[in-house]
C-alpha cells in the first residue's frame, strides 16, 4: 500500500495584518476601561455633591423649622404677658358711672359716653348690643386701648413707647404682626432669614345683659409663625408653626350684687354689745365677707377641739387682719376656711339708701333721672296718698294708664306701711296681694306680659306691658306681733309661692316682717337652671321673722337689711317658740346681708328663738339676680384670658 505523505511543516514566513489588529483590540479594550471609570469617577462625584448639597440644604431647613419654632415661642411668652395683664385689670375704688360709660365710649371710638338703653332688665337675656369697636390703627388705638392697657403689668425694663407699641401688634387681630425679626447672617450659609408671627385679638362687640352687666367681647385669632430663609435670590427653604385656634373670650364690667354673698356682716354683734360667734355646727357654702377691725367688731370663732370649728367651703374674705377664737382650741385656718380666705381686704360699704329700688317701680333707670321724688310724681301723679300705685296717672286720676310704669314696664310702688304682703300662685303664674287700710289690691298674672288688677275682689283694670320684678313699699311690711299673722309671706300651705319664671325684689323703707314660708316652685338645689329667685330688702329697718309656733320656716331668698345697727334675726330671740324642748329652725336656701346681727336664737335655752339651717343657692354666685337687688359700690372688671397661648401643631409650607 502506498504511505500517506508527511503533513508539511509550519511555515516560518511572517503575518503583519494579524498583528495589527490585535494591538488595537487592545487599546480600544484600554479605552474602554478609561471610560467607564471616568464615568463612574463623574458619577461618585455628583452622588458626593448633591449628598454634600443635600445636607447643607437639610441643615438649612432645620434651622429654619427652628427659627419658626423659636419665634412661635417668643410670640407664645408675649401672648401670656398680655394674659396677665389683662387678668389683672383693676376699676380703680370710687369709680363712678359716668367714668366707666366714657372708658367705653373711648374703646368703641364714639365722641362721648356709651349710652344704656332706658330699660335695660326687659333685655333679652343674651343682652343688647351697644357698639362694635372699629379696628383703629398706628398710634390712634392707644387711646383705645387705654382701658385695658394696665401699665402696673408692664414688664421691668419696658419703655412706654414699647408697652403700647405691643398692645397694638397684640390687637392686630387676623393680619396683626405680633413680632418680627431679621437674622442677616445664619451660621450655616450666606443669607437671610425672615421669622414672622401673626395674629393676636380683635374686640368685636360691646354688650349690656338684663343684671346690667357690661360684657366687652373679644375674638382670639391664631398665632401663626413663619421664618423663610434665602440666600441671594432663592428661597432654600420655609417653615410655618401654628399655634391655638379661634376663641371667643369676655371681660365683663359690673358692679356685684350682694346677692352673691351667702352671708355679709358689717358688725358680729348684739344691739346690746355681745360678741357673736361662729359655732362648730355652722357651714357656708357660698361666699362669706365680714367687715370690723380687731376687738369688739372682728368676727369670733368657737371650736370645740383644733379639728372642729366652723367650715367656709366657700371664700371667706375680711377686713380684720387676724383669726380670733373664744375657746383655747384654735383650728388651723385651712381646717376652717377650705374654700380660701382672704384678712385685711378693704372694707366694702353698705347702700345708704334705696332710691334705685323706687326709682325702678316707675320703669326709669337711676341715669334717666336726676330727683327720685319728682320722677315718682311725674308717673303716678304728685299725690302723697297712702296706696298702691303701679300705671302712670296723675293726683286726680291715679293708675289711670293700663300699663305698667313708663313705656309698658314698671313695678308696684306702695305709699305708707301695709299690714299684708302675701306671695302665691294664680295656677302657672304669679299672684301678690297687697293689703293696707282696709283695701285689698290683688295682682293677678294671667300670660307673660298680661295681668289683671283687682280691688276688694272687683277687678279694676287689665293690664299690658312687663312687669319688671320690682315691688317698693315706702313704710314697713307688717308688725311684730302676733306670730304668724300679717307682714311677708307666702300662701300658708305647703304649695310654692314664687311661679317658675317669676323674678322679685320686695324692698321697703322700714321694717319687714317675714311671718310664713316663702317658697320657690323649682328648687334650685335639684333644679340648677331654675330661674324664679326673691330678693328682700330693707332701708332703714330690720328684716325678722316671727312665724307660727311650733313650726319651722322656710325661706327660700336673700334677705337684707343695710341701715345702722340694723339686720337679720328674729323678733325676740330670747321668747320660747314651741311647746316641746326641739328649738324650730328658720332653713334658708340663699343668702343674710347685714349691717348689725340681731339675734336668732339662744342656744343655752332649748326652744327660745329659731336655730338657723343655711344652704346656699349657687346661681346667686354667677347667672341669677334678684331684680334691682342692691349692688357694692365698687365697681368689677372680671376677665377671662387663660390660656391665650395654647399647644402648638406643626405645619410644614413652602421649600
Amino acid at each position: 500500500m502506498p504511505h500517506p505523505s508527511p503533513p508539511s511543516p509550519p511555515s516560518s514566513s511572517p503575518r503583519p495584518a494579524l498583528r495589527h489588529t490585535q494591538g488595537m483590540t487592545t487599546l480600544v479594550t484600554v479605552l474602554g476601561t478609561c471610560l467607564v471609570i471616568a464615568v463612574l469617577l463623574s458619577m461618585t462625584a455628583s452622588v458626593l455633591l448633591g449628598n454634600q448639597r443635600g445636607a447643607a440644604d437639610n441643615r438649612l431647613i432645620l434651622e429654619t423649622q427652628y427659627a419658626a419654632e423659636s419665634a412661635l415661642a417668643r410670640a407664645q411668652a408675649t401672648a401670656d404677658q398680655f394674659a396677665d395683664a389683662l387678668n389683672s385689670i383693676v376699676i380703680p375704688p370710687g369709680t363712678q358711672q359716668s367714668t366707666v360709660l366714657s372708658q367705653m365710649g373711648v374703646l368703641c371710638s364714639l365722641p362721648g359716653p356709651v349710652t344704656l338703653p332706658p330699660q335695660v332688665p326687659n333685655l333679652p337675656r343674651t343682652g343688647s348690643r351697644l357698639c362694635n369697636p372699629p379696628g383703629l390703627t398706628g398710634t390712634a388705638r392707644d387711646a383705645q386701648l387705654a382701658f385695658l392697657r394696665d401699665n402696673a403689668a408692664k414688664p421691668a425694663g419696658w419703655s412706654d413707647a414699647a408697652w403700647k407699641s405691643h398692645w397694638r401688634a397684640m390687637f392686630g387681630g387676623q393680619n396683626g404682626e405680633v413680632l418680627k425679626r431679621t437674622d442677616a447672617s445664619p451660621s450655616t450659609a450666606t443669607g437671610t432669614m425672615d421669622t414672622e408671627v401673626q395674629g393676636g385679638l380683635t374686640i368685636t362687640e360691646l354688650k349690656i345683659t338684663p343684671d346690667n352687666k357690661l360684657h366687652l367681647m373679644l375674638q382670639t385669632t391664631p398665632l401663626i409663625a413663619t421664618a423663610t430663609l434665602t440666600v441671594g435670590s432663592r428661597v432654600v427653604a420655609q417653615r410655618r408653626y401654628s399655634s391655638g385656634g379661634a376663641q371667643t373670650r369676655e371681660i365683663v364690667i359690673s358692679q356685684p350684687p350682694f346677692s352673691q354673698y351667702q352671708y355679709f356682716v358689717n358688725r358680729r354683734t348684739l344691739p346690746s354689745g355681745g360678741r357673736l360667734v361662729f359655732w362648730d355646727q355652722d357651714t357656708f357654702e357660698g361666699r362669706v365677707h365680714a367687715n370690723g377691725t380687731a376687738g369688739s367688731t372682728a368676727p369670733l370663732f368657737w371650736a370645740s377641739s383644733v379639728n372642729a370649728g366652723p367650715r367656709f367651703l366657700g371664700r371667706y374674705t375680711s377686713t380684720s387682719t387676724t383669726l380670733e377664737y373664744s375657746t383655747a382650741a384654735q383650728p388651723a385656718a385651712s381646717t376652717m376656711f377650705q374654700g380660701g380666705h382672704q384678712l385685711g381686704v378693704a372694707p366694702i360699704a353698705l347702700p345708704t339708701n334705696a332710691n334705685n329700688q323706687r326709682l325702678a317701680t316707675t320703669g326709669i333707670l337711676p341715669g334717666h333721672c336726676s330727683d327720685t321724688a319728682t320722677c315718682l310724681a311725674s308717673t303716678f301723679g304728685p299725690s302723697g296718698t297712702n296706696g298702691v300705685y303701679y300705671a302712670r296717672g296723675t293726683s286726680g286720676a291715679p293708675n289711670s294708664a293700663t300699663t305698667f310704669g313708663q313705656s309698658g314696664t314698671g313695678g308696684i310702688y306702695v305709699k305708707g306701711n301695709v299690714e299684708n304682703l302675701t306671695l302665691s300662685k294664680n295656677g302657672t303664674y304669679q299672684r301678690i296681694e297687697i293689703v293696707q287700710g282696709g283695701v285689698t289690691t290683688r295682682f293677678e298674672q294671667t300670660g307673660p306680659t298680661s295681668w289683671q288688677v283687682y280691688e276688694n275682689g272687683a277687678l279694676r283694670k287689665t293690664m299690658t306691658g312687663t312687669f319688671n320684678g320690682m315691688i317698693f313699699v315706702d313704710g314697713a311690711i307688717g308688725t311684730a306681733a302676733p306670730a304668724g299673722t300679717g307682714g311677708l309671706k307666702g300662701n300658708g300651705t305647703s304649695d310654692p309661692d314664687i311661679a317658675a319664671d317669676t323674678q322679685l325684689t320686695v324692698a321697703a323703707s322700714g321694717d319687714i316682717f317675714i311671718k310664713d314660708d316663702l317658697t320657690y316652685t323649682d328648687n334650685p338645689q335639684t333644679e340648677p337652671g331654675a330661674r324664679n329667685v326673691l330678693g328682700v330688702y330693707s332701708e332703714g329697718g330690720n328684716v325678722k321673722v316671727n312665724g307660727p309656733l311650733n313650726r319651722d320656716l322656710t325661706i327660700d331668698g336673700t334677705l337684707m337689711a343695710a341701715a345702722a345697727g340694723k339686720g337679720f334675726g328674729t323678733v325676740d330671740y330670747t321668747t320660747r317658740r314651741t311647746t316641746s324642748s326641739v328649738t324650730p329652725k328658720i332653713n334658708i336656701t340663699g343668702g343674710i346681708i347685714e349691717e348689725q346681727s340681731q339675734g336668732v336664737g339662744t342656744t343655752g335655752t332649748p326652744g327660745n328663738g329659731y336655730s338657723r339651717n343655711l344652704r346656699w343657692d349657687e346661681r346667686l354666685a354667677s347667672s341669677v339676680t334678684p331684680p334691682f337687688f342692691p349692688t357694692q359700690g365698687q365697681y368689677d372688671a372680671k376677665p377671662d384670658f387663660t390660656d391665650l397661648s395654647q399647644p402648638r401643631t406643626f405645619r410644614a409650607e413652602g421649600m
